[in-house]
């Protein structure tokens, strides 16, 4: 650290830097540094299930952005979560473990450009790293360091929740990463025994003990720095000292937020918009921070009348004492329960040949992004578009890196979005109110007994959406011309200069973004050992 010249700068320790930090310092021959803007993630609030909805909100471990006002969401201005700690949104995520569509890969190499990254070689990358709990199959590994586990016990409520489903000529589906996506079914997590199983506890927690692989939290990277095209390291604060670092090789891993802001804080991006900035434009690439899509969501809930949801209230204290219990003790119980179990994969009246639409079922009361704890006993049910047509923008203000950038997702401004969406809604209506809830229903809550027409969804979903905080795209992989790394994921017209997080997906998958981003990763991995 303090000749600051290395093999390897990986700038972010979320879940792409935490394993291209494991797979790069294999060989000892490599030298490779770590940098992390956040701290520890050594917290209960990480480490236990059922207190996600803390950790998402906590100024701890989570950069806390919020999005510009969004014109078709009544001019709301959204919360966005993103991980600032070891293991990124890994230590504060729902944990689930989604890869997306085989087809979603092919897209990216057949319609984007991106040779290499089909599902011939996406799915090796999945099972190398994969430990799932159910064995090895063609479709899964068991012996990597990334655990995969089934939620265990799933409440009765979600057991309804899969009824409703059958009623409604779905099929059950026991897993949503294997032939097919389509169907209702509980949810795999990544998650070990009783704890929460980050990419940091998976893959860098045990890569700290080689002598060639270096840690610094509390590092904010200000800049890459470019000569003659060439990145040649980073300045960075540590401790409140200014340092340039020195590398052969710089990978960013900030994620579809933070590795755009570094690249435009740089120099790198579109000329125009850097200058308005206060920046010295280096490199012009005009697709840096544009290309940015997420999943949009809105929920529906009932109330029930029984204390067999997850839920605040007296009739539910003797439950809850015995799980706190049980949690202080190292036994299983509530606490080492993930709170949002079930899901499907179904189709709007918009689909193609794939499920367009995600739908997410928690036995309990819950509020967006853990706001709020809402007392009493019912459950909530989520839906969100997969495949939106919408996109928006990352961009930098200011040179100060310290500033957050504009997040500007354009939220249901294009195509069908809205129509998606509000039929997601209409589902989820549907599912509550069905025959499979009647056991324990008191009354819907949202979107409420008073909005009986579409047009009144429609209203309702643009005055409450939210995101499923899976956003991507923004450092875009592919040969279109707004592509910002080819498929070995280097920065065009820079050399020594790579990005690896979700940013370079050029297309969302149909599902949650983590796992995928871990496959990415490893497959990155490879790329830069076979060329170092």
């Amino acid at each position: 650290m303090d000749a600051g010249v290395f093999d390897f700068i990986i700038v972010g320790a979320g879940s792409a830097g935490c394993v291209l930090a494991e797979r790069l310092s294999w060989d000892p021959a490599h030298s490779v540094l770590l940098l992390e803007a956040g701290g520890s993630d050594n917290s209960a609030l990480v480490r236990t299930p059922m207190l996600m909805g803390l950790a998402i909100q906590s100024r701890s471990f989570n950069w806390r952005y919020e999005t510009e006002p969004q014109a078709e969401l009544n001019d709301r201005r959204l919360y966005w979560p993103r991980g600032r700690t070891l293991g990124g949104s890994s230590a504060i995520n729902a944990m689930h473990y989604i890869r997306g569509a085989p087809e979603n890969y092919d897209e990216w190499r057949d319609v984007y450009g991106c040779e290499g990254w089909g599902w011939d070689q996406a799915l090796p990358a999945f099972r190398e790293v994969e430990g799932q709990c159910r064995g090895a199959d063609p479709w899964h590994g068991a012996d990597g360091p990334l655990t995969v586990q089934d939620v265990c016990p799933l409440n009765r409520l979600t057991e309804a929740f899969f009824e409703a489903g059958a009623g409604l000529q779905y099929p059950r589906n026991p897993d949503f990463n294997g032939v097919a996506q389509l169907g209702f079914g509980p949810y795999q997590v990544t998650q070990r025994g009783l704890r929460r199983w980050s990419a940091a506890d998976a893959f860098l927690k045990p890569a700290l003990a080689r002598p060639n692989l270096t840690l610094r939290t509390g590092a904010l990277v200000r800049r890459v720095e470019l000569e003659g095209g060439v990145a040649t390291g980073v300045e960075v604060d540590i401790a409140g000292r200014r340092q340039t670092l020195s590398a052969r090789e710089i990978i960013l891993c900030g994620g579809a937020v933070n590795s755009p802001q570094l690249l435009q804080l740089s120099g790198i991006g579109d000329a125009a918009d850097l200058r308005a900035a206060g920046v010295t434009p280096e490199v012009d690439l005009p697709g840096v921070g544009r290309n940015l899509q997420d999943h949009i969501d809105i929920i529906g809930q009932i109330s029930t009348r029984s204390a067999t949801s997850i839920g605040l209230s007296l009739r539910a204290m003797p439950t809850l004492i015995g799980g706190l219990a049980a949690w202080m003790g190292g036994r299983p119980g509530p606490m080492s329960t993930n709170p949002i179990q079930g899901g499907a994969f179904v189709r709007s009246s918009h689909a193609g040949d794939l499920p367009d639409i995600q739908l997410v079922f928690t036995p309990g009361l819950a509020a967006p992004h853990g706001r709020d704890l809402p007392l009493g006993h019912g459950a909530t049910l989520h839906a969100c578009v997969l495949y939106p047509e919408s996109r928006g923008q990352i961009r930098i203000t200011s040179p100060d890196p310290a500033l957050p950038p504009a997040i500007d997702p354009a939220y249901l401004t294009a195509g069908r979005d809205i129509e998606v969406l509000t039929d997601g809604l209409e589902m989820i209506r549907t599912l509550l109110g069905s025959a499979a809830f009647a056991f324990d229903r008191r009354a819907e809550l949202l979107p409420g007994p008073d909005r009986t027409q579409r047009s009144q969804l429609m209203d309702d979903v643009r005055a409450r959406a939210e995101t499923l905080y899976h956003p991507v795209g923004t450092c875009a992989m592919g040969t279109g011309d707004l592509s910002v790394v080819d498929p070995k994921l280097k920065v065009r017209g820079v050399r020594g200069l790579r990005v690896v997080d979700a940013s370079v997906m050029p297309r969302l998958i149909g599902g949650n973004t983590n796992a995928p981003t871990i496959m990415i990763a490893t497959r990155a991995a490879r790329m830069i050992l076979e060329t170092n």
